[in-house]
């Protein structure tokens, strides 16, 4: 969806709302998917010489725990502000990019700010204990955590201050 910023800039004198659903579910996303819709809403106001574009998206988010491996969904939600002057619709610097008549894409933003605001580590809880080492199993589990022999000879002084 391209919203028409130069065209708000010279017509408009009140917020322009924009509600929208993206689908993002066949991007590529660092480690999670996005498999339903985005909802997304943008709203444009004038301030001035100013365009103040608020940014509002929800999305589900799913990915395999980094610890214990499993499957999950997370609900994100993030709001950002953006504003723009009318010269900043053809300078290749600007924060936001623009098309070369003055539009913005917004399903574009959105996975860019996705990408910026979901953690690079996702867990299932904050107190995830993982997997054990030596079943597989998630933590806490029932086997003997004790490996016979495979301590480095190195560190065994630490298992020797762990027993006492």
């Amino acid at each position: 969806m391209l919203l028409d910023i130069k065209k708000i800039f010279g017509t408009y004198d009140e917020p322009v709302t924009a509600a929208l659903e993206l689908d993002l579910s066949e991007e590529d996303f660092p480690g999670y998917t996005v498999p339903g819709t985005v909802e997304a809403r943008i709203t444009a106001t004038p301030q001035g010489r100013m365009l103040e574009n608020a940014l509002d998206i929800t999305a589900d988010v799913a990915f395999a725990c980094a610890r214990c491996l499993e499957e999950r969904t997370r609900r994100f939600h993030v709001v950002k502000t953006y504003c723009v002057r009318e010269a900043d619709l053809s300078d290749p610097d600007a924060e936001l990019s623009f098309t070369p008549d003055g539009k913005l894409d917004v399903r574009e933003l959105a996975y860019t700010e996705l990408v910026l605001e979901v953690p690079t580590v996702l867990l299932c809880s904050d107190d995830c204990a993982g997997l054990c080492p030596v079943c597989g199993n998630r933590k806490p589990c029932s086997c003997r955590h004790e490996t016979s022999g495979s301590v480095d000879e190195r560190l065994s002084i630490l298992k020797q201050l762990l027993n006492d």
